[in-house]
């Protein structure tokens, strides 16, 4: 029994010696935890930033407002989106629609791109180069009436539209106070008669760029417009497909030739020496008295002198006042490449540029209305003129579906340099050039057979 109990008590103390070093070795554990959660810091695993992607954008804006929009709007998208950046690049209006042709053939279009208008536009449509924008919830802030502009027959939907473009004659009503003309002309007549004043009291009547050969074309282009609308007829493409010709006149193109060749003797001397810019700036400083172009002159004279007193008025290109309509529309817009590896960026741009925000910033900067719902049209005097005196009272017409250039580049070429030559020839010859302008087309259209 003696030995049971001492057998007995030796296993208890050897238990407790275990349980002991057990619990030293517990305690010695849990005393490192605690020394290093109290004398070791966290590690912070810095978060990955995100790369930075590019966006490229190629546009035809030459006017400073038009391009102080532009980058107000993507330095704001940077602002909110800080891993997105921008690089915008203007290119001269007469080589741009080659330069993207040129880049679409090598597989190198932009992220984003302007478009003047879907005729012109059609090849890089076909070929895949334009985002389908049908179902974008940001259309729904665009005024209906101006996406039919950027809407093909099937419906579909290519481009966000900006701004509504009108055709006519931009004026200086101080030049035309100092002439002692009273109100804007809406005859034939009466713009001739405007001419003289001002040009006897040595002011250039019309400023011409002619340096820049788009505004060749668009010298006429009111006057062409107005034609083509009256006959309800698109008589460039009828021309394009060769469906008429300029000698079967069915526009009374001979008369539109006519009207150039009269007022050609009072813009400024060496035309072709000097360029768009000059030529604003000749307007925004009192010099010359009008620019027969497009609205977005506003902005280009107006970032040459903010102080001008601008005016709008309707090409008179007959002798009946009534005929006197000021052509408004919406045809171009920015335009998505869907192979653009940023194209869901691209698109949340587009929402952005869509907004009241950015359609303020438009009208402030680029001096021409915007197309977004909501915004007033009295943000700028020359505008309310427009207005008050053509938008309010139905003098206006929509030309949508009239475009001023020819498709093919080949064919806008031979148009561009007959009206060259019948700019330089001092009889104005309207005859000679519907010739020259037949013979050059039927030779392109034989050439491309």
């Amino acid at each position: 029994m003696r030995l049971s109990a001492i057998i007995l008590v030796n296993a208890i103390m050897k238990w407790v010696k275990g349980m002991k070093l057990h619990l030293l070795a517990v305690g010695a554990a849990l005393s490192l935890v605690l020394t290093a959660c109290q004398t070791q810091p966290l590690t912070s695993v810095p978060k990955k930033q995100p790369k930075e992607q590019t966006l490229t954008w190629i546009h035809h804006f030459d006017e400073e407002g038009a391009r102080k929009w532009l980058e107000a709007g993507t330095q704001l998208f940077t602002q909110r989106h800080p891993s997105y950046t921008f690089t915008l690049t203007g290119v001269d209006g007469g080589n741009y629609m080659s330069l993207l042709r040129t880049r679409a053939i090598s597989n190198n279009m932009p992220d984003m791109y302007m478009i003047d208008n879907l005729e012109s536009a059609q090849d890089l449509i076909r070929t895949g180069y334009a985002l389908d924008l049908t179902n974008q919830s940001f259309l729904s802030q665009i005024d209906e009436r101006f996406l039919n502009g950027v809407r093909t027959a099937n419906g579909h939907i290519w481009a966000l539209p900006i701004d509504v473009n009108g055709a006519g004659v931009v004026y200086n009503k101080e030049a035309f106070a100092k002439a002692g003309i009273l109100s804007p002309p809406s005859t034939w007549e009466q713009f001739l008669e405007a001419c003289k004043a001002l040009q006897n009291v040595g002011i250039i009547p019309i400023a011409a760029g002619y340096k820049d050969s788009w505004t060749v074309v668009w010298d006429i282009a009111a006057d062409l417009l107005a034609n083509q609308h009256a006959e309800n007829r698109n008589w460039i493409a009828d021309i394009e497909a060769g469906r008429t010709s300029f000698a079967e006149d069915q526009i009374h193109f001979k008369d539109i030739l006519q009207r150039f060749g009269e007022r050609l003797s009072y813009v400024n001397i060496k035309p072709f020496e000097t360029d768009w810019n000059q030529a604003q700036l000749l307007l925004a400083e009192g010099k010359a008295a009008m620019i027969i172009n497009g609205t977005w002159t506003v902005d280009g004279v107006k970032s040459k002198n903010p102080a001008s007193n601008l005016g709008l008025f309707a090409f008179p290109y007959s002798n009946d006042p009534h005929d006197a309509k000021f052509g408004l529309k919406s045809t171009g817009g920015i335009v998505i490449n869907p192979h653009s590896p940023n194209k869901e960026a691209a698109l949340q741009t587009l929402a952005l540029f869509a907004s009241k925000e950015m359609g303020t910033i438009f009208q402030t900067n680029k001096k021409a209305l915007s197309v977004i719902k909501g915004l007033p049209s009295d943000f700028d005097p020359t505008y309310v003129e427009l207005d008050e005196t053509y938008i309010q009272t139905g003098r206006t017409y929509d030309w949508t579906s009239l475009p001023t250039d020819f498709v093919n580049q080949d064919l806008q070429k031979v148009f561009v340099n007959a009206l060259t030559r019948f700019i330089l020839d001092r009889t104005h010859n309207a005859e000679q050039c519907i010739q020259e302008l037949d013979q050059g087309f039927d030779r392109i259209r034989k050439s491309s057979k």
